[in-house]
């Protein structure tokens, strides 16, 4: 699992530069460009956490607190755009503050991640 908390990051994500691209502007659509974009992240704490796999969740610096919120961000999801590469991205308000936490995976993994914790957003 990688966890970003920069717009300037995504590029560092292992994904295509056609997809980086696609994530960038879903993520700056709202704003009026990347700095805006990243003041309101940094406001609220944004992250936006790149997922491959499940036995990921298990490796080294992913604690039983990032869990917990994976859980609550695949419970209390506000949307989900489906990306190119059977890709998909959300987004879920994870706190009262207004935290919000985007992830990134294949579509694949998102049906085991909600079967893994007995969630079902249908």
């Amino acid at each position: 699992m990688n966890k970003i908390t920069k717009i300037q990051q995504i590029s560092t994500l292992p994904i295509t530069t056609a997809l980086q691209e696609q994530i960038l502007s879903i993520l700056t659509e709202p704003f009026y460009d990347e700095t805006e974009t990243q003041e309101v992240w940094d406001e609220l704490q944004c992250e936006l956490w790149f997922l491959d796999s499940i036995s990921g969740l298990t490796a080294d610096g992913v604690d039983g607190s990032d869990l917990e919120l994976l859980e609550r961000a695949l419970t209390y999801t506000e949307f989900e755009d489906e990306l190119e590469q059977d890709m998909v991205l959300t987004l879920s308000i994870v706190d009262n503050s207004g935290k919000g936490i985007y992830l990134l995976m294949p579509k694949t993994l998102l049906a085991e991640l909600c079967q893994h914790f007995s969630i079902c957003n249908e």
